[in-house]
């Protein structure tokens, strides 16, 4: 792929739509666009093997031939999440049972049981296929397995007896599970591993839930890892799996066998802001810059469309957004809105007509961006000295056990410490329970109701002992990692690790418990309150409410080893949790930017220099106060000092 030059500005094309005479003024228009990589043959399994075993790549080679004629790279994509009706005709039983005991019918997409033996072998076999024909082409830049794997909920015969089997692995014997889960309560206990049954209902017991959750996600892991064994046997491109802003399906396990990590997402104008969150998370999936395999030039839409028009320029600073951050390709769905079928409302570059969207001007002026800035952009990787934990485990036990009702476990960690944490100017990554922790100076790990994720504890122990600042809480390390509570204590670790003693807990979203700050300050907590012993650590205390609870801690801070440990008992406002994280960041000698607004501020440095790459991403103005003077590559104007930004501006500052 090293003919390509990177960042790439891409489309979803589906050539299987159009007629051939269709495809070189097609070609011409992503020219113009400057577009430089096509995705193709993402849903077209039925054209590729019409009949079982009878495959037809002819179609695919002259598309390939035409886009490397034109210097446009080609994405190509196995086509397994939409099977021809002839699998399910021949056996239908590759169809996924619904929890209310109906099977799907033909005609939808990601409507296969990825434990179901047929579809897995005839997913092997259009997948080697393909590797085999296509393996060894240059110019195919990278491949996608599938499409936006998730949950799906199937209680086939194939994925209960998997399930049990999942269940038998990890618990030995029946006797084990019923003593773990408690199964006496609610005379609950099963005889046999056979009796168990997926959970289809509220009131199953949440322990049988979130392993559910669990084990979907290690055979949607699975199913992706069959495909890139394979394709790795025939191709040194890289390979991925777009995935969703979702972490139900654990990406760190999806994505193992995968080179690369790829990304889709929608947004209007008032939501653009969150994927600063998720570009945070997957650039930490893997050592390499990731691809945004989709997002909306203007709209998206399906029968209908709920997205208006956008303000003029969110097509230009959506595009940059994942490349600030980490990636390098920007890559809309799609190239041409379809003309019959599925999601005829949705935006793309070109109308099903051939004519331009209005946002053609602005997917133009973003490529042209993109090459002035590559050298800079491809020399350098973004800077941070700061993580906040995000995992796939914790996900899972808050959609089952949310410890309060109406909470969301991301929306959480987005509002309560991401949102804050950026506001004061620095650039987090945000990790999930695998990620190494050597290259961080403080870590945040909010609502982590449970920390036992692997040899998560024992690496946290031992960045804190090495000098590492953690602020963990609120909700934090109160489950065992099968979603139990403990009968001991009310910690896992923090206790003895930590040194601090939790006395209560309790719910309050009604302002009854009234706290300040150690020097007489207000503080406003809210949601949850883990209360502490006080003693000279304590940094927040309880002054108002029920009465056994005044003079309790909810905020310690406590050194550990050479680290420092600040364990949060309650949510702050946003103004407190910025006292919060100016405490620690003192601590840990890491410093961010002065800003205003709703920015995208990402240090980055490298081989190419060291600089700073700036963007406002909510149709406002916003400011930073740089530290340095800096030159804008895109329009070699300097800059230093306090530097405003329109909206939606995007400013590439090398020093």
């Amino acid at each position: 792929m090293e003919q390509y030059k990177k960042p790439f500005l891409g489309a979803a094309y589906y050539p299987e739509d159009w007629d051939e005479s269709e495809i070189d003024y097609d070609i011409s228009k992503m020219k113009e666009a400057g577009i430089t990589c096509a995705r193709i043959a993402e849903f077209a399994w039925s054209k590729l093997e019409p009949t079982p075993g009878n495959y037809d790549f002819e179609w695919v080679h002259k598309v390939i031939a035409k886009l490397s004629a034109a210097d446009i790279g080609v994405v190509l994509c196995t086509p397994t999440a939409t099977p021809p009706i002839w699998l399910s005709r021949m056996y239908p039983d590759v169809l996924v049972l619904g929890a209310d005991g109906f099977q799907v019918r033909h005609g939808g997409r990601r409507h296969c049981c990825s434990n179901n033996p047929n579809y897995i072998e005839y997913s092997k076999r259009i997948v080697e296929a393909m590797a085999k024909e296509f393996g060894a082409d240059d110019r195919i830049m990278g491949w996608q397995i599938d499409n936006e794997i998730y949950l799906q909920g199937c209680t086939c015969p194939e994925c209960e007896a998997l399930f049990r089997e999942h269940l038998k692995k990890k618990y030995g014997t029946v006797e084990n599970l019923n003593k773990t889960w408690n199964l006496t309560l609610w005379s609950q206990e099963y005889s046999d591993f056979d009796e168990i049954r997926i959970p289809v209902h509220a009131w199953h017991n949440p322990h049988l839930k979130l392993e559910y959750l669990l084990f979907q996600s290690d055979t949607h892991s699975r199913y992706i890892g069959m495909q890139a064994d394979i394709l790795k046997k025939y191709t040194k491109a890289p390979i991925g799996t777009d995935t969703m802003p979702l972490n139900g399906v654990n990406y760190e396990t999806l994505t193992e066998k995968c080179d690369i990590i790829q990304f889709n997402h929608y947004d209007k104008p008032s939501g653009l802001h969150v994927q600063r969150f998720w570009f945070d998370f997957i650039r930490t999936l893997k050592d390499r810059p990731f691809w945004n395999t989709e997002t909306s030039t203007c709209w998206n839409g399906s029968e209908s469309t709920g997205q208006d028009l956008k303000p003029y320029g969110f097509c230009r600073v959506n595009s940059w957004m994942p490349v600030i951050l980490g990636g390098e390709s920007t890559m809309y769905w799609l190239w041409r809105t379809h003309w019959a079928g599925h999601e005829l409302m949705h935006g793309a570059v070109l109308y099903p007509s051939g004519r331009p969207y209005p946002i053609f001007e602005e997917v133009a002026r973003t490529s042209n961006e993109f090459e002035k800035c590559a050298d800079f952009i491809n020399g350098t990787k973004v800077d941070t000295e700061i993580a906040i934990h995000f995992t796939s485990l914790n996900w899972n036990m808050f959609s089952v056990q949310s410890v309060i009702t109406g909470i969301d476990y991301r929306s959480m960690i987005y509002d309560k410490v991401y949102t804050p944490v950026v506001n004061a100017g620095f650039r987090p990554d945000v990790i999930g329970a695998k990620k190494d922790l050597s290259a961080y100076k403080l870590l945040f790990s909010p609502f982590m109701l449970t920390l036992d994720d692997g040899d998560l504890i024992s690496r946290v122990k031992n960045w804190v002992n090495n000098g590492g600042v953690w602020v963990v809480g609120p909700m934090s390390d109160l489950r065992n990692s099968v979603g139990t509570r403990f009968a001991d204590r009310p910690y896992n670790i923090l206790e003895d690790f930590v040194g601090v003693r939790q006395t209560y807990e309790a719910p309050d979203r009604d302002g009854l418990i009234k706290t300040n700050w150690s020097d007489g300050s207000e503080f406003d907590g809210n949601y949850w309150y883990e209360l502490f012993e006080t003693d000279d650590d304590s940094l927040i205390t309880v002054t108002e409410g029920y009465p056994t609870l005044i003079g309790k801690s909810v905020l310690v801070r406590k050194k550990v080893g050479k680290g420092t440990v600040y364990v949060l008992g309650t949510v702050p406002s946003s103004e407190d949790m910025k006292k919060i994280i100016a405490l620690a960041a003192a601590d840990a000698g890491v410093e961010g930017y002065e800003i205003s607004g709703t920015l995208i501020v990402a240090p980055r440095s490298g081989e190419a220099g060291e600089g700073l790459i700036v963007a406002e991403c909510k149709n406002e103005k916003g400011s930073i106060v740089l530290k340095d003077e800096m030159t804008d590559i895109i329009t070699g104007k300097k800059y230093s000092g306090k530097t405003e930004l329109e909206p939606y501006d995007v400013l590439v500052l090398k020093k």
